[in-house]
């Protein structure tokens, strides 16, 4: 006779931000807004594929009205790297907006919600499910996960700001006036100088880090024309030809000012994700 497996998953919820139950209230920018966020307490898993909740829901307090200016957006981490787990057992799932296929690699869903959908009549519900592995080959158990929300108030349109400035310093050596927003490559650099800063052949290429983007690098040699280049990848070519004239071009095929001939500084502009 065969034992019929049984296998029973529950995905616990929890939010990150103040202290919350089933209902999240919460203020929004300069606590001049009242918020709530409602989110799934739990989810009990039915079924390999997708598994449908409630959705997450997000509303003003009545008589309330969300900056224009403003987004709430809703982003989700887990305990168990995105695994239900019993023991030493696990099974994989992904958090999702829609229906789907299981991936191991695949990105966890997050939420935007605009002022207008905060200050609609009700708020405003977008989905929320699960897409679990199949599980059909895995021990009976009780196998579950827990689900940190953090809700965050940022600017609706972002804003253009420079973030910071790198400064050459040596061959292959530089400064920031703010350390942690980019990263800085220096191919093949062959010479460096204390009034002309990074010159010869080389490439410089800039590249944001984890939680940044770049809209925009300027390449400046002290009060020369600087360079602008707008399109990623964010680098620049310094050529040095037979007759040992300079001359530099960003990745997009922008080319500098006839007398600009190297690099002293690069200023990074975009925003904070």
């Amino acid at each position: 006779m065969k034992m019929k497996k049984l296998t029973t998953f529950a995905l616990a919820v929890a939010l990150a931000i103040g202290t919350f139950g089933f209902s999240v209230p919460a203020k929004a920018a300069d606590n001049s807004t009242d918020y709530t966020i409602t989110i799934p307490a739990t989810l009990t898993v039915a079924q390999s594929g997708w598994n449908a909740t409630d959705g997450i829901t997000a509303k003003v307090k009545s008589g309330d009205i969300f900056d224009s200016s403003k987004k709430l957006t809703v982003t989700a981490a887990s305990t168990n790297n995105w695994a239900l787990k019993s023991g030493d057992n696990s099974v994989g799932y992904n958090l999702a907006t829609t229906t789907g296929t299981y991936s191991s690699s695949a990105t966890p869903a997050s939420w935007e919600f605009s002022a207008a959908d905060l200050n609609a009549d009700g708020g405003k519900i977008n989905p929320m499910g699960i897409i679990v592995e199949d599980y059909s080959s895995k021990p009976a158990g009780t196998y579950q996960d827990t689900v940190t929300f953090t809700a965050k108030v940022e600017d609706a349109v972002k804003v253009e700001t420079l973030l910071t400035t790198i400064t050459a310093t040596g061959k292959t050596t530089y400064s920031q006036s703010k350390e942690g927003v980019v990263t800085v490559t220096l191919a093949n650099i062959q010479y460096y100088d204390n009034e002309y800063g990074w010159v010869w052949n080389g490439t410089i290429t800039v590249e944001p880090v984890e939680g940044y983007t770049i809209t925009k690098c300027r390449f400046i040699q002290n009060s020369k024309t600087p360079l602008d280049d707008d399109l990623a990848p964010f680098s620049i070519v310094i050529n040095n030809d037979s007759f040992n004239r300079c001359s530099v071009t960003t990745s997009a095929g922008q080319k500098g000012s006839s007398d600009m001939d190297g690099v002293t500084s690069i200023e990074v502009y975009g925003y904070e994700n």
